[in-house]
């Protein structure tokens, strides 16, 4: 309120003025005894100045206020984003003309929003600020320290002549150690790790938005190593980056051009050698960067969320392909269809699903839909659920890639799967690796018992096939069979016209 009446006040000051001025002169022109001008004026004079000197105090102190403000970060007491970016571009400066190393680390806390979300933003920034105490406590001497915001911070410290990467490596080491132990705050114990990402000037960036901007690529990609870890920046790092956002990019513009394609694998019946499907598989030539493989590419709709449209698209161009295949009259086996976690997660999946059916009026029994584990652990009640209604439509279920993950026999015996995908890692070397056949065998085995078919993928020749036949494996794929087809080649491929037969 008193910041107010000032503010009031300092506007209103020229009123002041002028009115002041003017009542005086009005009672010199009607006094009764003679004043001199220049004594009125002389104490107007005064006043102003004395009002004016408080003026100019009170501003020069919210201007320091201001300044510290800016300089300053409030919640942790730690150097502003503002400052602590002007002070990495003057350590740029002087590790320039002596010729010196500097560390920019960008370090960002591991699961802070579930804290967060948890027990309220209060709770949260009191963390941060326990956070910045023990990190400022933690680092060398002349280490420079602020908050960017959010979870992270930012870390500088030129090296002396005699550091090199290992001793970086054991300060981040350290670091991550430190900052990971326990936290008591308002009768909590709070557990919260961190990632360090890590570049180096002058090779890895000469200015300050460089150093930052590859910094943090490195703590993304530490974080995508499992968290509470480091990583420093290098040159593959930043083509990589640069190729995927390209791609990233090229992909969201081929989607709308309809660059990408369908082509489908068959899936053969192991004792009959006969067509008992077909697996959709993406396939995208783009015009600037080629042949781009889907073990490139989809990880990429992944991140950036493409997947979601990009999934809506395969669905309806299989469902398209299905319809102009039977108006052919191609005897069209069942499709498989991969699904990424992200789109069985959404609550509209199912009537999407639902609307496809009839509007193309596809015989559900021609849908296979495939599924990784994945999904199954980060949502396995909701999965379920949603696994049931759809094996209740008549769409067979096949859990993919099993083996590769968190794989739990939980997922067979309760859940509506008809068949088990064995990944090709496993078949690529089961001839010269025993654990993987005995692997292979055993999966083989146990999916038998729970009244499950098996489908071997990456089968390439004979000898594969022959000991998958001994383990009693149903179904392969591979290129020991044939390649993914195009859409237009369905009708001509020896296989395809074998089950027409």
């Amino acid at each position: 309120m008193a910041d107010s009446r000032e503010k009031v006040k300092n506007k209103n000051l020229h009123y002041i003025v002028f009115i002041s001025v003017f009542i005086s002169g009005m009672l010199v022109s009607v006094a009764p005894w003679e004043v001199s001008p220049l004594w009125v004026f002389g104490l107007l004079a005064l006043g102003s100045s004395l009002y004016t000197k408080k003026l100019l105090s009170t501003y020069y102190a919210a201007l320091d206020y201001a300044k510290k403000r800016i300089e300053i970060d409030e919640l942790t007491g730690l150097l502003s984003r503002y400052q602590v970016q002007q002070k990495l571009t003057e350590l740029i400066a002087f590790c320039q003309q002596e010729d010196k190393k500097l560390a920019v680390m960008i370090l960002d806390l591991d699961h802070f929003k579930t804290i967060n979300d948890a027990f309220g933003h209060e709770l949260g920034d009191k963390l941060l600020v326990k956070v910045s105490e023990r990190l400022t406590s933690i680092l060398p001497e002349n280490t420079v320290v602020g908050y960017l915001g959010g979870d992270t911070f930012l870390v500088l410290l030129v090296q002396n002549d005699d550091q090199d990467v290992s001793q970086l490596n054991g300060l981040s080491k350290d670091i991550i150690h430190k900052i990971s132990q326990s936290y008591f705050v308002e009768g909590l114990t709070l557990d919260i790790g961190c990632s360090i990402g890590m570049a180096l000037y002058p090779e890895f960036g000469l200015d300050a938005v460089t150093l930052i901007k590859n910094a943090d690529m490195a703590v993304y990609r530490a974080k995508n190593s499992g968290r509470a870890t480091h990583h420093f920046y290098d040159s593959e790092m930043g083509r990589r980056f640069a190729r995927n956002v390209r791609i990233e990019t090229r992909l969201r513009q081929g989607l709308q051009q309809e660059s990408l394609e369908l082509h489908f694998q068959p899936k053969v019946d192991l004792v009959t050698e006969s067509c008992v499907g077909m697996e959709a598989l993406l396939r995208w030539k783009d015009e600037e960067l080629g042949v781009v493989s889907p073990a490139e590419f989809i990880p990429i709709a992944e991140q950036s969320g493409i997947i979601l449209p990009l999934g809506d698209w395969v669905f309806e161009q299989a469902f398209r392909h299905i319809l102009e295949w039977q108006k052919q009259g191609i005897n069209v086996p069942p499709i498989a269809i991969n699904c990424s976690a992200a789109q069985l997660k959404r609550v509209d999946f199912l009537p999407k699903l639902l609307a496809l059916l009839d509007r193309y009026k596809v015989d559900p029994a021609l849908l296979e839909i495939e599924v990784t584990e994945s999904i199954l652990i980060e949502d396995p009640e909701g999965c379920a659920e949603l696994l049931r209604q759809v094996s209740r439509l008549g769409i067979t279920l096949a859990l993919d890639d099993f083996g590769t993950g968190y794989s739990s026999l939980s997922y067979l015996k309760n859940l509506p799967f008809d068949s088990v995908k064995i990944d090709q890692v496993f078949i690529r070397d089961i001839m010269n690796d025993e654990s993987n056949a005995a692997l292979t065998n055993g999966i083989i085995r146990l999916s038998h018992s729970l009244g499950l078919k098996v489908i071997a993928e990456g089968i390439t020749n004979v000898e594969q096939l022959a000991l998958l036949r001994e383990y009693g494996c149903d179904i392969g794929q591979g290129y020991l069979f044939s390649k993914a087809l195009g859409p237009q080649n369905m009708g001509s491929d020896p296989i395809v016209l074998a089950l027409n037969e």
